[in-house]
């Protein structure tokens, strides 16, 4: 008797685990999904704002003002909430949140880098296709380093996810130029910073030091790269809108999000959830800037969606097999 309640409690337990995990799950992806129409408001206040300033001027007024915004909070609140017995899992060189937060930011640096950089040679709805195309290339690096599980569910659900991005961004019109290259390289490196913050960012207990670091890395990229350049900085009105924008929302809470709920959820599935970005840019479109849904942008967002469905399961398809 003793036995089989044992084996009765253990089953219990590990289903409100699962349970429990699952809630986990769910809400990581849903505050993905936030983050994604976060990211989706910044096109266009972006787009505005590089019509009147330098890409990397942007870059440097944008993460300065998340600097001076996010600093005083967390060394004045916000870091006396982590406890002292709340440690890292991470040993050696890559012990300090503030190591590992630099090697996550210089991948963001050098991703919208590329991608500000780009914008100046190609189209807001091609920079958006292109930058989309990291839904590709997340799941071979996660199945090449092995940083999740992959499911054949997750390749099929790519298909749908790049046809609608295409679809919704309209891309089919002019050859490929520099910019498409310089935004496919960005691309290519948002995937790769994906990858490495699921490594570096898992069970981070001050998920907000490390949120920090990588603004700070940003901000001192692209203001060294400001000094280099030596041409003083310049931003009309409207651009300070935009600046103030991705400052705050766009860099502090983005990025803090994607920090703290991305790790939770596997690279390729949260690939797939930012697919919604496209779709979250095209509606601001509609209501800041008047323009109008096509079918094809239809057809385009609800093949979005029906590849966050395939996403979904095969991770529940991975869970059963563990």
């Amino acid at each position: 008797m003793g036995i089989d309640r044992e084996k009765i409690e253990l089953k219990e337990t590990a289903g409100k685990s699962t349970k429990d995990s699952g809630r986990h799950l769910l809400s990581a992806s849903l505050m993905l999904v936030v983050l994604s129409m976060i990211w989706g408001l910044t096109f266009p206040l972006t787009k505005a704002a590089l019509d009147q300033t330098n890409p990397i001027h942007f870059l440097t007024i944008r993460f300065f003002i998340a600097s001076a915004v996010l600093t005083p909070w967390y060394f004045f609140f916000q870091r006396k909430r982590i406890l002292p017995n709340q440690q890292s899992r991470y040993k050696g060189k890559l012990r300090s949140v503030w190591t590992r937060g630099g090697i996550i930011g210089s991948l963001l640096f050098l991703g919208f880098l590329l991608q500000v950089i780009g914008m100046n040679y190609t189209t807001a709805s091609r920079s958006g296709f292109f930058t989309g195309l990291l839904v590709v290339m997340v799941p071979p690096l996660a199945a090449v380093f092995r940083t999740s599980r992959v499911s054949w569910i997750n390749w099929i659900g790519l298909l749908p996810a790049v046809a609608g991005v295409y679809l919704l961004a309209h891309p089919e019109s002019g050859g490929f130029n520099k910019g498409d290259f310089l935004t496919l390289l960005c691309a290519f490196t948002f995937a790769a910073q994906m990858i490495v913050l699921e490594v570096l960012g898992r069970d981070e207990p001050d998920s907000w030091a490390l949120t920090l670091a990588q603004i700070y890395t940003i901000f001192i990229g692209a203001f060294i790269w400001t000094v280099v350049q030596g041409n003083p900085i310049v931003l009309a009105s409207e651009g300070w809108i935009g600046a103030i924008y991705t400052g705050i929302f766009g860099s502090i809470f983005a990025v803090w999000l994607q920090t703290r709920f991305q790790p939770v959820v596997p690279a390729s599935h949260a690939a797939l959830i930012f697919t919604l970005e496209p779709v979250f840019a095209a509606l601001f479109a509609v209501w800041l800037l008047g323009d109008s849904w096509t079918m094809m942008s239809i057809m385009g967002a609800l093949l979005i969606l029906s590849s966050m469905i395939a996403s979904s399961l095969g991770i529940a398809k991975a869970g059963k097999k563990k």
